[in-house]
């Protein structure tokens, strides 16, 4: 039989905007585990945000942190990691970013040119009231390994600048629903498709799909076969081109269920691109 595997950014995406809720994924997430169809959690996040948030929902495969800068896979996982996997307890990990020791001083460097400030540097109480986190979450989206979120601050400083300066620091910059993030060679689509290439060593033919809403997404969804970019809170839509790329016009959680129940219902989902 025909199976799914469905990658999902969070912020925006599986999670509301706003809020963070996702019980208007329910119908979606119900029927994935009814179809035994993996969902692997692709975000900006750190990993104890979404090591967190895997225990809400009852989620057991891997994930992959900070835009791609590791792959966690669970022990005793039926997937195969390359060689190069390192055992992280209570994981093998593929790391593919740079680690954020090499990131802080190359944020430095870039803090000495333009107004920017690093979210692992800022007080607690200071990313809550940014993000609408609470302090406990708040103190876990500091606790970065393979990059670093940031604000600019001057919003009169045009982002071709910003990219030049990064560039120049031989990172790459993109950009999330609230923050920047400066991160080495890796990007989600990358991890995506390693990981992909693991499950279909176990399951093939095996069909990707990926849902996503944010310019940080988009190497994610070029990666996999059934791409859904989700609305924005104001019903608009990043603007990406992603070929067979699927404009779900509901946001956050709602549209991730819709684009996946329509996924695993069949055609007759009514979404168009």
């Amino acid at each position: 039989m025909l199976r799914f595997l469905i990658f999902s950014d969070l912020d925006g995406t599986l999670l509301d905007h706003h809020t963070y809720a996702w019980t208007p994924a329910r119908p979606a997430l119900r029927l994935m585990d009814e179809t035994d169809t993996p969902l692997v959690l692709v975000s900006s996040k750190t990993r104890v945000e979404i090591e967190s948030l895997r225990i809400e929902l009852g989620n057991r495969h891997p994930f992959i942190p900070e835009n791609g800068g590791a792959i966690f896979i669970p022990a005793g996982y039926p997937l195969d990691p390359p060689p190069a996997a390192v055992d992280l307890a209570p994981y093998r990990a593929v790391i593919l970013g740079r680690r954020v020791e090499e990131i802080a001083i190359a944020f430095d460097r870039l803090a000495e040119r333009l107004p920017v400030r690093a979210l692992s540097r800022l007080d607690p109480v200071e990313v809550a009231a940014l993000t609408g986190l609470t302090i406990e979450q708040a103190r876990a989206a500091r606790g970065r390994e393979f990059g670093e979120a940031f604000l600019l601050d001057d919003p009169g400083i045009p982002e071709s600048e910003l990219v030049r300066e990064v560039e120049a620091l031989g990172l790459r910059l993109t950009r999330g629903g609230r923050f920047y993030h400066l991160l080495g060679e890796n990007d989600k689509g990358r991890a995506v498709r390693m990981l992909a290439d693991m499950y279909r060593q176990r399951q093939s033919p095996l069909i990707t799909a990926a849902c996503g809403d944010a310019p940080n997404d988009a190497p994610m969804l070029a990666a996999v076969d059934r791409p859904f970019l989700v609305a924005r809170p104001d019903g608009s839509h990043a603007p990406m081109d992603v070929p067979g790329m699927v404009r779900v016009p509901l946001p956050g959680p709602a549209g991730f269920n819709q684009a996946v129940t329509g996924l695993l219902a069949g055609p007759s989902s009514g979404i168009d691109s």
